[in-house]
């Protein structure tokens, strides 16, 4: 039987295995002639170390999406487990930070000009290089023009909370 004739798992069953897996949690930031935008993704990883980077995915529906394809340049920031609340206001969970999720931090730019969350595990500061599109989402793929590290522990997602590890 070939593979191409086997059915699809279940929507909910899918959903269900996947918010068990843990994972860290980056708000993408960017910001030029279409303005300044962010999302909270918890699907950030590295893609290719020639040339350097990184790519993560987000629902094509995302307001964001739009001004960080056509600003073409955009900051993956690695959150801290001292920064739930910043990825809590980009993934408009707090409601008076809707209208300005950015006052959740405090921000500065790398090369690029796209805010680089200050305190962050790690900025990736990068330009668009590729976008796919497969199902409801959009991957893009960034090279990564630069990078500012921290020493701190991660913030981790896992069953739709967020967590933090022991020391």
């Amino acid at each position: 039987m070939s593979t191409a004739a086997l059915p699809l798992v279940e929507v909910d069953t899918f959903r269900d295995a996947m918010r068990m897996t843990a994972s860290g949690v980056a708000v993408v930031t960017t910001d030029g002639e279409a303005g300044r935008a962010g999302i909270t993704v918890s699907s950030l990883c590295s893609l290719s170390m020639e040339p350097p980077s990184v790519v993560f995915s987000v629902h094509r529906d995302n307001r964001g999406l739009e001004k960080l394809l056509a600003n073409g340049v955009f900051v993956a920031n690695v959150l801290s487990d001292a920064q739930e609340r910043v990825a809590s206001s980009f993934a408009g969970l707090i409601p008076e930070l809707r209208d300005n999720r950015f006052l959740a931090g405090d921000w500065s730019e790398l090369l690029t000009g796209a805010p680089a969350l200050d305190g962050a595990l790690c900025n990736f500061d990068c330009r668009v290089a590729s976008v796919f599109d497969f199902g409801s989402h959009r991957i893009v793929a960034g090279e990564v023009l630069n990078v500012r590290n921290q020493a701190a522990l991660p913030l981790i997602f896992s069953d739709r909370t967020f967590r933090r590890l022991a020391a």
